[in-house]
């Protein structure tokens, strides 16, 4: 009996920790695209337009490209409920960002930017 309760626990934080963390291109089908994918990389088409929003889910390692001028920064929700500003991008600007899980509050703006994912 124990072990059938220390079964039914651990599939449970499987199954509530898989519902918080989800996939961004299943999260969020209509702002992910996948371009191209293997088992290292995932390479996503980002747009989000003027005031969607995009719920929460979970990103890897990431390397983004601004596609697109972004004056007006994405805001995110964070998982522990905080906000955070995301960065003025203009067409060319790159960077690097660690895991993350989040939702894309209201876009003020447009945004669009090619986004890889690192699987390992």
């Amino acid at each position: 009996m124990r072990f059938f309760h220390a079964l039914l626990l651990s599939f449970l934080s499987l199954i509530s920790f898989s519902a918080s963390a989800a996939d961004a291109v299943t999260a969020c089908p209509k702002n992910f695209k996948v371009l191209a994918e293997d088992d290292k990389a995932r390479i996503l088409h980002f747009t989000q337009k003027k005031g969607e929003s995009c719920p929460m889910h979970s990103h890897p390692h990431i390397a983004v490209y601004a596609s697109k001028n972004n004056p007006l920064p994405l805001e995110y929700k964070m998982a522990d409920g905080s906000t955070k500003a995301g960065p003025k991008l203009k067409v060319g600007d790159a960077f690097l960002r660690g895991p993350t899980e989040h939702e894309h509050l209201a876009a003020k703006g447009d945004v669009e930017a090619i986004i890889v994912e690192f699987k390992k």
